[in-house]
């Protein structure tokens, strides 16, 4: 490992330390009562143990897509981001499953802050790819480089903005419907 390796791997994980370190108050200041831990009731509880369910199966069949392009020397991506990647499958279905099974919210989340938080970090990993990609850093010699974790991350968080608003309009236009006691 020469010292450019050396320091960017130092630098990945201080960085990721320094990360769960910030998401500690970050998750304190997103629930209305400042505890750390969202809390869900039982119908909750077992729906996102579901989400678990399929975004471990999730994670290991694109786990396994990583290690068939590796067995055939096909390189798409640097390791940090192909394992990413890995991780981001298994998110994008948990996340995907809770939301269409009103189990994403806990029962002490502040809504509006948990939505300034995820725009937020949105738009730093926007920042982050579109600083890579200007700079020419984003695709070396046809490989996606460790900034395309990043637009993973914009992308999970997009997704979730997106299915959050319509599932919240949805919603919306049920109660209003059940409200008025008729079908439009």
């Amino acid at each position: 490992m020469d010292k450019t390796q050396i320091f960017r791997s130092s630098g990945v994980v201080i960085g990721l330390i320094v990360g769960l370190i910030i998401c500690i108050p970050i998750l304190r200041y997103m629930n209305r009562d400042k505890k750390l831990m969202t809390k869900y009731d039982e119908r909750q509880e077992v729906t996102r143990g579901k989400a678990y369910k399929y975004a471990f199966w999730s994670s290991t069949a694109a786990l396994a897509a990583v290690m068939i392009l590796d067995l055939f020397d096909i390189t798409v991506a640097t390791t940090f981001t192909k394992y990413f990647f890995v991780m981001f499958v298994g998110l994008i279905v948990h996340v995907g499953y809770s939301i269409w099974n009103n189990a994403y919210y806990g029962i002490n989340t502040n809504k509006k802050r948990f939505i300034i938080i995820c725009i937020f970090a949105g738009a730093m990993n926007l920042f982050g790819v579109v600083g890579s990609i200007m700079g020419g850093q984003f695709v070396a010699d046809g490989v996606i480089q460790d900034p395309g974790s990043n637009l993973l991350c914009f992308i999970l968080l997009a997704f979730a903005g997106i299915e959050l608003f319509i599932k919240d309009r949805m919603d919306s236009r049920a109660d209003s419907m059940e409200e008025s006691g008729g079908d439009e």
